[in-house]
């Protein structure tokens, strides 16, 4: 562990990915050192996790636009969150009481942020406020990993084509897509990887059951046990996570209309995916 002015990196948390940064309070600005070292990281695990945080959400906000333009929350009809400023997730109601709900546009399927965008983001910040007892957890899969470990005759076959995204909570008959590789390239590692997920709608150029038969097998392959880190919540983590080469879900593994899960979420705007 190498350890710089009370911060400390730590060792890589699994093969997939993840690394500790200890001792870091990212509630004051971040020092130039701090800040490349966390860069440094960022792109050799993809994964940061700093325990022990006490962030508002606007201090939130500002450490996640070190690293590039924060994009502004604009909520459905939800005038409790203000605009700007961290995104609340929660299995919470209007009421504040905490209700089991699963839809087919939920955290709790794999899924990358925001891949119905022109430009989908390059990074996300999950920072724990309120958690069950046990459980919750949210599980990271190296899309990078994924791919280097298919058959040369499956990355031959996949090459050059492209996936149709569109947000799942639109009605099917407004949906609007965009298009992506299926395989991309990391714009500051050069590596490639697999580009899917839950909003993922099939394949441009394939037949609706082959591309959605496709993308299963590619879902199934990319998110076995070998590919995954799985992240155990403790108030006050705050996780960062690059959403150019990973997928992540969060478990609803524990009884969600009873106890209470709050996070924090700011999302960092990226480019258009090649």
């Amino acid at each position: 562990m190498a350890s710089v002015d009370g911060w400390a990196v730590g060792e890589r948390l699994s093969p997939a990915g993840g690394v500790r940064i200890a001792g870091a309070d990212l509630s004051r600005p971040l020092p130039a050192d701090l800040k490349a070292a966390i860069l440094d990281a960022f792109r050799a695990h993809h994964i940061l996790v700093f325990p022990d945080q006490q962030l508002t959400r606007e201090a939130q906000f500002r450490f996640a636009a070190n690293f590039g333009e924060v994009e502004p929350h604009r909520p459905r009809g939800a005038a409790a969150k203000r605009d700007g400023v961290a995104h609340i997730l929660s299995n919470l109601d209007a009421a504040g009481r905490p209700v089991a709900r699963r839809s087919p546009a939920a955290n709790y399927h794999w899924h990358t942020d925001k891949p119905y965008y022109p430009a989908p983001p390059l990074l996300t910040s999950l920072y724990a406020v309120e958690l069950p007892a046990c459980g919750g957890d949210t599980e990271f899969a190296n899309m990078a990993m994924a791919y280097e470990a298919l058959p040369a005759a499956t990355r031959r076959r996949i090459a050059g084509l492209r996936v149709r995204f569109a947000p799942r909570f639109e009605p099917e008959g407004e949906r609007r897509e965009v298009e992506h590789p299926l395989v991309r390239t990391h714009p500051e590692t050069g590596r490639k990887s697999l580009y899917i997920g839950n909003h993922a709608l099939g394949i441009a150029g394939l037949g609706a059951a082959e591309g959605e038969a496709l993308l299963a097998e590619l879902l199934a392959h990319a998110t076995g046990r070998a590919f995954v880190y799985a992240h155990r919540w403790r108030t006050g983590d705050l996780v960062m996570w690059d959403n150019r080469c990973l997928l992540h879900r969060g478990l609803a593994d524990f009884d969600m209309s009873r106890e209470r899960r709050v996070m924090h979420r700011s999302v960092v705007k990226g480019t258009v995916p090649f």
